[in-house]
């Protein structure tokens, strides 16, 4: 069993079984996507930078990327997601129990932005609703509250990610070349249903604290009370070492795979289909490769979307269904990771 993360001093738990007196399954999925498609060439010319197109698309796979408007807010396109995702589930906002949103900075830091997606969604009833935040592991954790929540006695809960990562030439940030290719503005939705049969066969999830540093924003209450004045540079997405990145998110795959299918007692055989976090083209394909799922057997988003942070892996799972590629009955691998330093996932049957 994999047990080696790159730069990590940790070990890793093993797996243990998901019980539950009521089970979940996943009943529908949405996706909310700015209408603002931002190609590398835009990029380049709204930031002045000595870079190429074809250069972009060779280094990670990238083609485009959506932009939410200026001024709109994120809980427009949550809402928009939250929405496709009911629809397609045939189900009423009123008999939602409860809204879960991962994000990466929100709306707002209080109230939680999950409270305007009720508000936009016109829900009377006053839900339970909360945001969290787990970057780009961040969906598979809310998931994994969600199923608990039915467990706990739900029908119905709601799991919302993405937010707004998209750089533009406007934003007060500092235009760093080795990120701002990378990220999109994305956001999805999956809803929770209660169910007479086990679904979800197996969860893992693990954080290394000794890995923090790989992709950091460093904007939080240690900033405010340095004594310092505000600085733009504090709400800037750091990732010093981006092949230290690569690496953490192939050793991530291992150690939740491994975890999944001892917990599951199957083996990867038995998997028809595979779902990741995606960060850049050349990730997904090695985690194909180091699974040995073939591309037919999965599918990525990245070259449109971009880094989507928590929408990523859910982004995807929509696609597959969308696209027929995810068909009911079929076995599922599903996880995300968010630079080594936490990462999960599920073994299901969609």
């Amino acid at each position: 069993m994999h047990n080696t993360m790159t730069g990590s001093s940790k070990t890793y738990p093993g797996p243990r079984p998901l019980i539950a007196s009521r089970y979940a399954e996943l009943a529908a999925t949405g996706a909310g996507l700015p209408a603002e498609i931002v190609t590398n060439q835009n990029i380049i010319d709204e930031c002045n930078l000595i870079a190429s197109d074809r250069a972009v698309q060779h280094s990670i796979g990238i083609k485009e990327r959506r932009r939410g408007a200026y001024d709109e807010k994120v809980s427009r396109y949550l809402c928009e997601a939250a929405e496709m995702c009911l629809a397609r589930a045939n189900l009423d906002a009123e008999k939602i129990d409860r809204i879960i949103y991962t994000k990466l900075i929100g709306e707002h830091l209080i109230p939680a932005t999950a409270l305007r997606v009720l508000e936009r969604l016109g829900v009377k009833r006053g839900i339970p609703v909360t945001d969290i935040s787990a970057a780009c592991s961040g969906f598979m954790h809310a998931l994994e509250l969600g199923i608990s929540c039915i467990n706990a006695g739900d029908d119905y809960v709601l799991v919302l990610g993405g937010d707004r990562s998209a750089v533009s030439g406007r934003a007060a940030v500092v235009k760093d070349t080795r990120t701002i290719f990378l990220n999109g503005d994305g956001f999805a939705a999956a809803l929770l249903a209660v169910s007479t049969t086990q679904k979800f066969l197996s969860c893992y999830f693990y954080t290394d604290s000794s890995i923090s540093h790989f992709a950091t924003i460093p904007f939080g209450s240690r900033m405010l009370n340095s004594g310092g004045p505000f600085d733009k540079d504090m709400l800037n997405l750091n990732m010093p070492d981006g092949q230290n990145i690569h690496k953490s998110v192939l050793d991530s795959c291992r150690i939740i795979a491994d975890r999944l299918l001892a917990a599951a007692r199957i083996t990867l055989k038995d998997i028809d289909f595979f779902i990741t976090s995606d960060q850049t083209t050349l990730v997904w394909k090695d985690q194909l490769q180091i699974l040995g799922f073939s591309p037919e057997q999965s599918v990525s988003c990245f070259h449109k979307y971009g880094n989507t942070v928590a929408a990523m892996t859910p982004l995807n799972l929509h696609e597959a269904i969308i696209t027929g590629k995810l068909k009911r009955g079929m076995l599922v691998m599903m996880m995300a990771h968010g630079a080594g330093a936490s990462g999960g996932g599920f073994i299901f049957r969609y």
